[in-house]
């Protein structure tokens, strides 16, 4: 996970963490199933309980689209799930530069980005893992779902 934030070009650290964090969301779905959670066991599976996370947080959409197409490779569009990410073609690198560079990035270099479909536009990779992280830490620790002030979500399109 720490990887992927302090490289945001290396494509392996990325989807790592892309699908780590969608695990970790199955796993806190089903350990407070277990536990008698109500809130929990509200949502029937795991899948639900995602889709739940996703109206709090945008990142977490494009976060969870993103490692069911890695997983499957591709989406069908025609599913009623709207998504935002469809294909697992969608991680690319680009030329770091203007809207993406970030303090501490190096001149020049490249960094990932989830490409949205439809488009037009694209994420830092490196930022939906974050924001999504913060959100599921806080779950765990028994905070409600929520973003914060440092989620970038909220500049992302709206998939619907």
């Amino acid at each position: 996970m720490q990887l992927a934030l302090e490289e945001p070009d290396d494509l392996r650290a990325i989807v790592n963490a892309i699908l780590t964090l969608d695990a970790l969301a199955g796993i806190i779905h089903s350990t407070g199933v277990a536990a008698g959670d109500p809130a929990m066991g509200s949502h029937e599976s795991d899948d639900l309980y995602r889709d739940a996370l996703v109206e709090v947080s945008r990142s977490f959409q494009v976060l969870r689209d993103a490692a069911a197409s890695i997983k499957h490779g591709a989406l069908d569009p025609k599913r009623k799930k709207a998504r935002l990410v469809r294909g697992s073609k969608a991680l690319r690198a680009v030329r770091n530069g203007v809207g993406l560079f970030q303090c501490g990035d190096r001149l020049g270099s490249d960094v990932i980005v989830i490409e949205f479909d439809p488009g037009p536009g694209y994420v830092r990779a490196s930022d939906v893992i974050a924001d999504s992280y913060r959100m599921l830490k806080r779950i765990a620790e028994g905070e409600p779902a929520r973003t914060d002030e440092h989620d970038r979500g909220s500049f992302f399109p709206d998939g619907d």
